[in-house]
């Protein structure tokens, strides 16, 4: 407890450090790519980040980045290294650290085993200005210990009725369990500015109204070739194609983190439970 409470105040006096989850109610909305594209936008902008590929199952932040991760956190997690060890630098002045596991399989861990996670995470961020989440679609209770910890939150839908269904179910489970960090709505995948700018206005509003969040900000995507060649390339489009409307929205999104301060002056113990929440322990 005292070197994880030393720790803590280290990243209290240095950094404003911050956790961003990056969810969706469904997948195919494009999820993981805005994630890691948002990553690289704040590396761009002198932040030191760290993406936590923690989507269950399917981590596939590496891909995206031109990454080969031979090593993942569960390599960590059962003892085989240490957990500097699987935490990858990348050429976009971002780290990466790939789950390789379900998370489901980290709740359940031994309190010890938690304990000894969450100290070395604390380690590790001392050196970061944030932690870029991005999480499993939908909701599940072992991906409820991530919305805790959050503070900021941002929701990738599409303009497809389905994805707008799937963001709203699970905007209305975290309000039942009273969990409202910073929300930022994310309309990606835009075909039609206009029309959709008004579906998002009105999404906004029932939210709002009908599940008690309040939006931060809002932000359309427009659907755009050069996003799925920058797949297939597995280079960022923020760099492929930074003069896009995807890339230029994705540097507004990270002016507007930038701007926005949700914790100062929180103490050491405050830190203490927000790392408690994102590893589960009680």
């Amino acid at each position: 407890m005292p070197d994880q409470l030393e720790t803590l105040k280290q990243v209290v006096s240095a950094k404003n450090f911050e956790i961003i989850i990056v969810a969706s109610g469904k997948g195919g909305v494009g999820k993981s790519v805005i994630a890691a594209n948002f990553a690289v936008a704040l590396a761009k902008n002198q932040k030191s980040v760290l993406l936590f590929d923690a989507d269950v199952g399917f981590a596939n932040a590496d891909i995206l980045l031109g990454l080969t991760t031979k090593n993942t956190l569960r390599d960590y997690l059962v003892g085989k290294m240490e957990l500097k060890d699987v935490l990858y630098p990348t050429s976009y002045g971002i780290w990466l650290l790939s789950s390789g596991t379900d998370v489901g399989d980290l709740i359940a861990f031994r309190s010890e085993s938690k304990l000894r996670l969450m100290d070395d995470f604390m380690k590790i961020v001392v050196d970061m200005d944030y932690a870029v989440v991005d999480t499993g679609a939908g909701f599940t209770e072992e991906l409820l210990s991530f919305y805790e910890a959050a503070d900021k939150l941002f929701m990738i839908t599409t303009p497809e009725p389905t994805a707008l269904i799937n963001v709203y179910t699970l905007a209305k489970m975290l309000a039942t369990k009273g969990i409202f960090p910073e929300l930022y709505l994310i309309m990606n995948q835009s075909r039609n500015t206009s029309k959709d700018t008004q579906v998002l206005e009105r999404f906004s509003y029932v939210l709002e109204k009908f599940a008690g969040w309040t939006i931060a900000e809002k932000l359309i995507v427009r659907e755009d070739a050069g996003v799925s060649a920058s797949v297939l390339k597995q280079i960022p489009f923020i760099e492929t194609q930074k003069h896009s409307q995807p890339a230029q929205a994705i540097q507004r999104l990270s002016k507007m983190v930038l701007k926005s301060q949700s914790y100062e002056d929180m103490e050491p113990d405050g830190f203490f439970v927000k790392f408690k929440k994102l590893f589960g322990i009680k």
